[in-house]
């Protein structure tokens, strides 16, 4: 595979258990020759053949066959040369000695090969439970629908290391810490990699097909976005351009003579359908700052007042009311954007609210937060259409009860006010109102440093 791991160093038994069994096999047996040498009036052929097949078997345990073999031919060399008559010499005189050394090296082999044969089904056992334990980490992680490359790479390092392997790392090289050479590893190794391999594929093909699929998203999105705004240009901007130009032509026509009354009311004609062109404009602005990410909130301690009156200053005082009770507690925002956020919600109430019953604002103190409720006494909204409400360009209950307000607007109002607030920190969401109508709840989170 070319990737995610080049150099591990194979160990086996390990460097340390393989020297300290050499060192067994060949320093041990002399050296317990000349222990049992000092001891020779109490020790006996039959304790000294017990002895050394211990240290067989111990070398077995530590250093592997091999060390253990050798050992076991030394011991049988020095049990015949200094403890079976006559001593000294390579000679046995007695048939039942030479059984004895026989049976012993014989013994001491076989035990030597069983001995080693545990250990390595051990050590198999070992290395098919890591196996199988970072195989299965491994496929969690893609399950999961969490990792990249580097973390599958992390898991893999992670999993040579704890078994002793010495990883070599390489310069950081598009996020891949090691590469792998195959040639010293252990078949349980290899299928460990081979896995990590497609797992790898199967990472990359899905980031790919992720991908794809968000710049397909984003392609619809600027294509709705771009028919949504010819729509809209082609209609409510030119419906506020042409009151305005319509009522300047009046106004500077030659030879017309106008009324004080008929003045004043298209000059407040052009003042109402400016307003009118300023709202959309803004509101465009602020959807392509959120849709950008550009939005940068500065939230700070503020009172609710500062928000609330500034928000509605623009609003017919007959069409909504305010109640705002005393002693509010402060809350943590940004206050020229939560104002857009009660002023688009709040225009909206009053457009939809009949003119006998006008929009309320009130506010309601809890624990953890303010809640700031813009009341409309309109038709009301179906429960499956009112997040559709905050979708961009989108008119859900246009045609609902209302005023003389009612009519206009480009469906950017709720959308604009969702995306303010989640910017920061609040939650916007809807209600029913009693007895007929909408509420919209603005959430705002108090400020931690106030007293309550």
């Amino acid at each position: 595979m070319a990737g995610p791991l080049q150099r591990f160093a194979p160990t086996r038994l390990g460097t340390r258990r393989v020297v300290g069994g050499w060192l067994l096999a060949v320093v041990a047996p002399p050296l317990l020759t000349w222990v049992l040498l000092q001891n020779r009036d109490v020790l006996g052929l039959p304790s000294d053949l017990m002895m050394f097949f211990t240290l067989v078997v111990a070398t077995a345990i530590v250093g592997g066959l091999v060390p253990s073999l050798v050992c076991a031919l030394a011991s049988a060399s020095l049990l015949n040369f200094f403890f079976t008559e006559p001593t000294r010499t390579w000679w046995i005189s007695d048939p039942e000695n030479i059984l004895a050394l026989v049976v012993f090296a014989l013994v001491a082999a076989a035990v030597a090969s069983v001995v080693d044969l545990a250990e390595r089904r051990s050590r198999q056992a070992r290395e098919a439970q890591a196996e199988a334990a970072v195989l299965s980490d491994l496929s969690r992680a893609v399950l999961a629908g969490e990792p990249s490359r580097e973390r599958l790479v992390e898991i893999l390092v992670t999993h040579f290391r704890e078994r002793g392997r010495a990883v070599t790392p390489l310069p950081d090289d598009d996020g891949v810490p090691a590469t792998l050479d195959r040639s010293d590893l252990s078949p349980g190794d290899l299928r460990v990699v081979a896995a990590f391999d497609a797992q790898a594929r199967l990472v990359l093909e899905r980031q790919e097909l992720r991908e794809s699929a968000q710049r397909a998203r984003e392609l619809e999105q600027v294509d709705a976005l771009r028919t949504a705004l010819l729509t809209a240009a082609s209609h409510d901007l030119r419906t506020p351009l042409a009151a305005i130009r319509a009522a300047v032509d009046v106004l500077d026509a030659p030879g017309v003579t106008l009324s004080a009354q008929d003045r004043a009311a298209l000059t407040q004609a052009v003042a109402d359908a400016t307003s009118r062109l300023e709202h959309i404009v803004d509101d465009l602005l602020d959807l392509s700052r959120l849709q950008m990410g550009a939005v940068e909130p500065r939230l700070q301690p503020t009172e609710l007042v500062e928000v609330v009156l500034p928000a509605v200053d623009g609003l017919p005082p007959d069409r909504i009311t305010v109640d705002l009770p005393h002693g509010l507690p402060l809350v943590s925002t940004d206050a020229g954007l939560l104002e857009r956020v009660v002023a688009n919600v709040a225009a909206n109430a009053v457009r939809h609210s009949p003119p006998d019953r006008p929009a309320a604002v009130v506010v309601e103190v809890r624990p953890d937060v303010v809640v700031v409720r813009v009341v409309d006494h309109g038709s009301g909204v179906a429960p499956e259409d009112r997040e559709r409400m905050f979708e961009p360009f989108e008119r859900v209950g246009a045609d609902r009860g209302g005023g003389p307000h009612r009519a206009g607007g480009m469906g950017l109002g709720l959308a604009v006010a969702r995306g303010l607030a989640d910017a920061v920190g609040a939650r916007l969401r809807v209600e029913e109102t009693p007895g007929g109508g909408l509420t919209m709840a603005v959430e705002v989170p108090r400020d931690g440093r106030a007293s309550p």
